[in-house]
């Protein structure tokens, strides 16, 4: 069963500008933990652009929407150059996205640049940007293992009246996945505590979990989760660790 982890996030390190900008939902809002805090620009075709601060390797692109009312555009693409110039960028790469599952994914051929364009268009008066990872996957070449689990943790609540009318406070649901990686060797046994690390317990990750051959839209069990609690390893064959983790949703 296929499973990646995207924590090296050229955001981080990154300069990012629009071309234009709602001050109530300022650009920085894009690196912002929670997915409720988005960025908003004033038009109907937007871009944002991300200066890596140097030439970078990027071959993957994770994207995911406010919780409560999902994606704020209608199409969304990459464009990639040596200099902040796109009158003809170098490569571009269309984003293909779900509204079902609020997220949006896409692996490509390796490109080595300083900058990226995000290019968006939307119907809603402005376009409206959460939360993304542009970088490269980490090199953790190993299957998740039989026995797996995930849940869907309902937040909404519900509230009876003495006539039986039902009220309920409607939030989004959350993602609980219970996971373990076998016969990792110490090169991707450091390179999942490079993961661990840098993002601890508070700082979100992307993950992607399942194929197509597993269900209709694996995209369900993938998305920007946190570590739950702290990973445990054990030594099962000699030079050969097993791993578990707990994760939980980004909300």
């Amino acid at each position: 069963m296929s499973f990646s982890i995207y924590s090296q996030n050229l955001l981080d390190q990154s300069i990012l500008s629009s071309s234009s900008e709602n001050l109530n939902f300022p650009l920085s809002n894009i690196k912002d933990p929670r997915r409720s805090k988005v960025f908003r620009s004033n038009t109907s075709s937007d871009s944002v652009v991300i200066d890596f601060q140097e030439t970078s390797l990027v071959d993957s692109f994770f994207l995911v929407g406010d919780k409560r009312r999902g994606f704020g555009f209608s199409t969304i693409l990459l464009q990639f150059n040596a200099t902040n110039e796109w009158s003809s960028p170098a490569a571009t790469e269309v984003i293909n996205f779900s509204d079902i599952h609020n997220l949006g994914f896409k692996e490509f051929t390796e490109k080595e640049y300083r900058f990226c364009r995000i290019v968006m268009t939307s119907t809603l008066g402005y376009c409206e940007l959460a939360n993304i990872f542009l970088g490269k996957k980490d090199n953790i070449v190993r299957s998740i293992r039989f026995g797996w689990s995930f849940r869907d943790l309902e937040l909404s609540n519900q509230k009876t009246n003495r006539y039986g009318q039902i009220f309920t406070d409607i939030i989004s649901r959350q993602k609980q996945i219970n996971c373990s990686i076998a016969l990792l060797d110490k090169d991707m046994l450091e390179e999942f505590f490079k993961c661990y690390d840098l993002c601890g317990e508070s700082k979100p990750f992307f993950i992607r979990l399942g194929c197509d051959e597993m269900i209709e839209d694996y995209r369900r069990f993938s998305g920007m989760v946190f570590f739950k609690d702290i990973p445990s390893v054990t030594n099962g064959n000699f030079n050969k660790y097993n791993l578990s983790m707990n994760l939980i949703e980004a909300m």
